[in-house]
């Protein structure tokens, strides 16, 4: 059986780290591996297919850029969280569909948060986006909560819509408002 939560980090303090704080987080039972070689990743992710890939950018020999690039020329579409120390490769990580982006030593509240997101991101299949249109939401709203709904944070749509997080900010206020909805759970059950 493979990983549910497949940690892929050349630096063991930090494998164990995350794995620790994960365990406290997630279900029980849950699956959570590591793997300290890039190289070894490659070669044991398209089995293990995990639910969520936790991928470190500095690596040696292979990056997690580029670990993630031959993932993706193998079909791999699995759901990643970039993590590093260095937060220069935030936008690059954006801009490759990183579900989030972790900055170590990473917050355990942080690590919570990005997981809640990731839960959004990986319920959306079974969502019918097609309702938001019935909501008198504007075409820009209905973008905005479609990427929401993806589990995509206010910089990661500011990024991606060129906006100011600001603006990003005021118009998910303004769907719940509109929606009657306190938070994007209520919102959820909408569609």
């Amino acid at each position: 059986m493979g990983a549910e939560y497949l940690i892929v980090d050349d630096n063991r303090e930090a494998c164990m780290a995350l794995k620790e704080s994960l365990a406290l987080l997630i279900e029980p039972e849950a699956n959570i591996d590591c793997e300290q070689d890039p190289r070894q990743a490659l070669l044991r992710i398209p089995s293990m297919k995990p639910k969520i890939l936790f991928l470190d950018i500095e690596m040696p020999g292979m990056d997690g850029f580029q670990l993630w690039d031959r993932l993706k020329e193998q079909g791999f579409k699995g759901n990643v969280i970039c993590t590093t120390v260095h937060d220069k490769y935030v936008l690059r990580a954006l801009r490759k569909r990183a579900l989030d982006f972790l900055l170590k030593p990473i917050d355990k509240q942080e690590l919570k948060e990005a997981l809640l997101r990731a839960e959004l991101s990986l319920e959306r299949e079974y969502y019918d986006f097609s309702k938001l249109k019935e909501l008198s939401l504007s075409q820009r709203q209905i973008e905005i909560s479609r990427l929401v709904l993806e589990g995509k944070t206010s910089t990661q749509i500011a990024e991606q819509l060129f906006l100011s997080k600001h603006t990003v900010d005021t118009h998910r206020r303004n769907i719940l408002r509109i929606t009657g909805c306190k938070n994007i759970r209520e919102l959820l059950t909408l569609i």
